[in-house]
């Protein structure tokens, strides 16, 4: 495995703790990946918002996307994880062709 596929999350980290810094406060991030990997997404998330809240006062909360999920859902052609947390996991299925997809939204709330 490369040294920059290796160094992904802490660049990942990096621009999330940016983007939590440059949003207004009742602003939101989204950060979203095409991976599976926890420490490309849910570690992503969590770590930003801890440095952010550590270094910068940052307050930062995350919004819930189940009514994403359940409308998705309902269509018969797509699936979620039920494990991934913060955020959403968007598997592949057979009916559907594509790669997973991990979303999470995160406000600043001070």
């Amino acid at each position: 495995m490369s040294t920059d596929r290796l160094n992904l999350p802490q660049l990942q980290t990096r621009m999330m703790v940016n983007a939590l810094r440059s949003v207004r406060v009742g602003g939101s991030v989204v950060y979203s990946t095409c991976t599976l990997s926890p420490t490309q997404n849910e570690m992503v998330v969590e770590n930003p918002c801890a440095l952010a809240r550590t270094y910068y006062g940052i307050k930062a909360v995350e919004r819930s996307l189940k009514k994403m999920e359940n409308r998705l859902t309902n269509t018969g052609l797509f699936q979620f994880s039920a494990d991934c947390r913060p955020g959403s996991l968007l598997l592949p299925t057979l009916l559907s062709n594509f790669e997973p997809t991990y979303v999470c939204k995160i406000t600043r709330i001070g």
